[in-house]
């Protein structure tokens, strides 16, 4: 059961986070959760008993909602102090303190802060825009969440490959258009994507998101899970979803 004792500062507001009756504190200013980190959650394969690191938790979203799956050994990594601080507050107001650590710090440093080959799951929500492409947010922290101006690429990549035992996996989500360059740089870092999964607006139109999962030194065979449609054609959810969001679905 969540906990109700969360503490809100200027400028912050408390929403439901659907899971377990979780609650998060976010700041719009900064970087508000969206579907994508509820798709990564429930896409990433995952063990109770994983040792898992979040790089780049922000406000703690993708932790919390996977200690709704059983996860109860997370390293959630943030740079931005004011994301941090929120991320920590979530985590104690949501009762979650005994399994997950919240670390301030700079994964682009992960040699010389981080255990190597800690991890057997990396998850990661990364900017989905590099330097230069499409219009860039005047708020700095949102301006870091969707353009890689404070982490690229290769430095995510980087950071899972250095953490992740031998097989370990590493999950994240990014734009659909994005896909052959993201699983060429895994693969040259000996990360091999094994799930893959397109996301749609709607039956019809183009891939918007793909989630990806690959493994570390795995071997070349790749799964193509169906695609998952999120409106259906009157705009309302479909149910897979709402199945997503916890929502009960009559069949």
């Amino acid at each position: 059961m969540a906990s109700t004792d969360f503490i809100l500062r200027s400028g912050e507001r408390l929403d439901d986070l659907i899971r377990d009756g979780m609650k998060i504190i976010q700041r719009p200013d900064e970087f508000c959760f969206s579907l994508d980190s509820v798709l990564l959650a429930q896409f990433a394969s995952l063990k109770k008993a994983d040792r898992v690191w979040d790089l780049g938790t922000g406000t703690g979203v993708l932790a919390l909602l996977l200690t709704s799956r059983g996860a109860r050994d997370i390293t959630a990594v943030e740079l931005n102090p004011v994301l941090a601080d929120i991320a920590r507050r979530n985590v104690a107001g949501n009762g979650r303190a005994a399994q997950i650590k919240v670390r301030e710090a700079d994964y682009r440093r992960h040699r010389e802060l981080f255990p190597a080959n800690s991890a057997d799951l990396v998850i990661c929500n990364p900017p989905y825009r590099a330097l230069g492409g499409g219009d860039r947010s005047q708020l700095t922290g949102v301006a870091a969440a969707r353009h890689e101006t404070t982490a690229t690429k290769q430095d995510v990549i980087a950071a899972a490959a250095y953490l992740l035992r031998y097989g370990g996996r590493f999950a994240l989500v990014q734009r659909a258009d994005r896909t052959a360059e993201w699983c060429a740089a895994l693969e040259a870092a000996k990360l091999t994507v094994k799930r893959l999964q397109f996301v749609h607006s709607r039956q019809g139109t183009p891939a918007k998101l793909v989630l990806l999962e690959a493994r570390m030194n795995g071997r070349a065979d790749c799964a193509v899970l169906p695609p998952l449609f999120v409106h259906d054609d009157h705009g309302d959810y479909t149910p897979d979803i709402l199945r997503l969001y916890g929502k009960e679905v009559a069949d």
